[in-house]
């Protein structure tokens, strides 16, 4: 147990017995949607990882279920995502300006003359590379700190409750570790699927698999993220409550 976190159950329960192993797979063909259909798989797919994270909130070991009640899940995902939108608009202010820049360099180079052309690629670098440095800082503390608040939404079943800085800031905080802990963990699991697809990828005959692989890979992250971060979170809560019943005593 590491902060809260039991590794056992996480990365294990998408796949522990062959009902499991179906659902694992339905959300294969949600992920693999997402690919054809824009946003809308990914909101469902975010809105089943808030009903795995009600499980730990509710003390139960995390467990596949039954991909019903669509609706439902849409709904806890556009709420999900909404949140880390919001949270993500520094970041997005930063990273459009320069997409735009990025897109228009060609044209702008292709109307200058050729003495200036170096010239032009000198301040697109820099301006690049000042734009990487802002937004890397920025999006660090963003990674770790959106998860707590997406939580807060799932426990309160509200969009607003995100927002609510206060009640998720002390859980977050009780537990700061165990927030770490849950994005180094992501971390080092999806740069291991990295490898490993493209291990496959190089492998002709195992690369027929990757329709299939790719979309698990991404509904297997998915849920031992937000499992994870629901431990993590159910764990700062306790010690929050302890360390209240503390100052009671006292």
């Amino acid at each position: 147990m590491l902060s809260g976190i039991d590794l056992n159950q996480i990365f294990l329960f998408p796949f522990k017995d062959a009902i499991s192993r179906k659902y694992l797979l339905i959300g294969c063909g949600v992920a693999l949607a997402g690919f054809i259909v824009p946003l809308v798989p990914y909101l469902v797919l975010l809105g089943y990882a808030a009903r795995i994270v009600k499980q730990i909130f509710n003390h139960e070991s995390p467990h596949m279920i039954p991909w019903d009640d669509w609706g439902k899940m849409l709904e806890d995902g556009v709420r999900m995502f909404a949140v880390r939108m919001v949270f993500s608009l520094p970041i997005l202010i930063l990273v459009i300006p320069l997409v735009f820049i990025g897109l228009c360099m060609p044209l702008i180079l292709g109307s200058i003359n050729s003495s200036d052309t170096d010239l032009m690629i000198i301040i697109f670098s820099i301006i690049m590379i000042a734009g990487m440095c802002l937004i890397i800082p920025i999006s660090i503390p963003l990674t770790a700190v959106i998860p707590a608040a997406e939580m807060n939404v799932i426990d309160k079943c509200e969009f607003t409750a995100g927002l609510r800085f206060r009640e998720w800031w002390v859980v977050f905080r009780a537990n700061l570790g165990g927030f770490i802990a849950a994005f180094v963990i992501y971390y080092v699991v999806s740069m291991l699927l990295a490898v490993i697809l493209q291990i496959i990828m190089a492998t002709l005959f195992l690369s027929c698999l990757l329709p299939i692989l790719v979309p698990g890979a991404t509904v297997y992250l998915t849920l031992i993220m937000y499992a994870t971060i629901a431990q993590v979170y159910v764990a700062g809560k306790e010690r929050l409550s302890q360390a209240e019943t503390v100052q009671r005593a006292d």
